[in-house]
């Protein structure tokens, strides 16, 4: 990628982001806010990405695009020493009094600087990038610059949209450049088309509605990677997976620690071609996908725990009806042959293409008022969720 291209889409980022900064969650609202979002960035660490907050404690991290600051602040009160560097002034002057106010212990540095322009030789227990890299003329470049700067035995937190996820939000943004020019044309359409959408981004984190449809369609440069481009990624730089949400891999792995050689997910190509199927499918919920599920589920649990529980705690004392065993065994079998774990998926999946097929006509052909009366007759198109469009990965550098 040239230095040239890569400088031109900073500056295209950097203008839309100063008119409207997206990363402004509750530095100008209340302090029940504050306390709310920090009480969700404790449940994503911890819970969904297996990084407790203790594990900051005493690190060295380095935050790229670390925008308001308003994500690293909640490291450094876990104890984290940080090093934000942000492009954007405006961002860094909010971030250093995000800091001030809370903050209150710990050494922390501020760069205003891009990625591909920041140089330093040190390297950190932690590097930490979230909802960056997409916006970058070169995200690959960008994620090899960020892992230099993780230690031996030291993590990267990384996260971005994903490329299937994000397949909706790719349609909204062709259907907005279709239809508008300017920003305000822009926000107009958006509101006019999507405004569900927006409402609900909104209900989750309390941003002004042009701040959303800035970060969402407005900013030129989405270039959103899928999970076999960063696991790619990973493995070029010395990355090791440590974990991710949402989870990508099947639930087929029960490898104990004596197997060898040990499994890598990134060596099997497609292992999050389900996983990102949900993803772009997601409507209302993880709920969806479970209740999509085949009732013999329940049929086929109870009968693998009678053949199961028939032979549990087999000893000396123990007796074992061969007739009784094979009527187990093939009702299990039996049951087994009821199960279609994808059907439901693949079943949503085809309505699902069938609506985004008529919406990409509708968008080269009609008006957008008769674009919004299909929107809104969708099943599964732009509702609820409209794709899972943020994925987190965390790496560690083996020592």
């Amino acid at each position: 990628m040239s230095s040239e291209r890569i400088k031109r889409v900073e500056q295209a980022t950097l203008i839309t982001f100063q008119a409207e900064i997206p990363s402004i969650y509750f530095s100008d609202k209340t302090e029940k806010e504050f306390r709310e979002y920090s009480e969700n960035a404790r449940y994503t660490y911890r819970d969904l990405l297996k990084f407790p907050p203790k594990m900051f404690a005493g690190a060295e991290l380095i935050d790229f695009g670390a925008g308001t600051g308003e994500n690293t602040v909640s490291l450094a009160i876990w104890g984290a020493n940080c090093t934000l560097v942000e492009m954007n002034d405006k961002a860094l002057a909010i971030a250093r009094k995000v800091f001030e106010r809370y903050a209150k212990s710990g050494h922390h540095t501020f760069a205003q600087s891009s990625i591909f322009d920041y140089e330093s030789s040190k390297q950190y227990d932690i590097v930490h990038c979230r909802g960056v890299l997409s916006h970058t003329a070169d995200k690959e470049g960008a994620f090899g610059k960020i892992s230099r700067f993780v230690k031996p035995g030291g993590f990267l937190i990384f996260g971005d949209p994903n490329k299937a996820g994000g397949f909706q939000n790719m349609l909204q943004r062709y259907c907005v450049y279709r239809h508008a020019k300017s920003w305000d044309d822009m926000v107009a359409v958006c509101e006019k088309l999507f405004k569900e959408d927006i409402d609900r981004s909104q209900s989750f984190v309390n941003r002004t509605r042009r701040s959303i449809i800035f970060d969402r369609w407005v900013i030129q440069s989405q270039d959103d990677p899928s999970v076999a481009e960063v696991l790619d990624w990973m493995k070029r730089q010395g990355l090791k997976l440590y974990s991710s949400y949402p989870p990508f891999l099947l639930p087929l792995f029960g490898d104990s620690v004596h197997h060898r050689p040990k499994y890598d997910p990134a060596a099997t190509p497609g292992i999050a071609a389900i996983a990102e199927t949900v993803w772009v499918l997601q409507k209302s919920g993880d709920t969806e996908n479970v209740q999509a599920l085949d009732a013999n589920y329940a049929a086929y649990a109870a009968q693998l725990s009678g053949l199961t529980n028939y032979v549990a705690n087999f000893n000396s004392e123990s007796k074992l009806d061969l007739p009784q065993f094979d009527r187990l065994a093939d009702t299990l079998a039996d049951s087994s042959r009821g199960l279609a774990l994808a059907k439901p998926l693949l079943s949503r999946l085809a309505e699902f293409l069938s609506e985004a097929k008529e919406f990409v006509r509708l968008v080269e052909q009609a008006e957008l008022d008769e674009i919004r009366k299909f929107i809104l007759a969708c099943e599964h198109l732009f509702e609820g969720a409209c794709g899972v469009r943020h994925v987190d990965f965390v790496a560690y550098r083996p020592e």
